[in-house]
């Protein structure tokens, strides 16, 4: 069931883009090792596709919102994957594990459609 608009995951995906950037510093991992260089760039990253999303808090509005969705879930998947592509669960997956989760979650349970003012 979707039920999260675009307005909201707009400042849900420019709240996770913060988020995504202390994670390391919450979790206490190094910041020059590979587990907290895949939240930096994805705290990048998200800022970036949120800029540029068609939707309410996007301010170049490029990128199509039902795009930004498909793109959310594959990320969201590649950061729940991430610890064993790079090799560092046995040092620490949880974060990236629930943290993943939470990005395909929300791109399942928005609306593709933005609303129109």
């Amino acid at each position: 069931m979707k039920f999260l608009d675009s307005k909201v995951h707009g400042y849900i995906d420019y709240a996770s883009a913060v988020l995504f950037l202390i994670m390391p510093s919450v979790f206490k991992m190094q910041t020059e090792t590979v587990q907290s260089m895949v939240f930096y760039i994805f705290a990048v990253f998200t800022l970036f596709l949120a800029l540029q999303t068609d939707y309410e808090p996007g301010l170049y509005k490029i990128f199509p919102f039902a795009a930004h969705l498909v793109v959310d879930f594959l990320s969201g998947l590649f950061l729940l994957v991430s610890p064993w592509i790079f090799n560092f669960s046995g040092t620490v997956f949880l974060p990236h594990l629930m943290a993943g989760i939470l990005v395909m979650t929300t791109s399942l349970i928005t609306v593709s459609e933005p609303q129109t003012i």
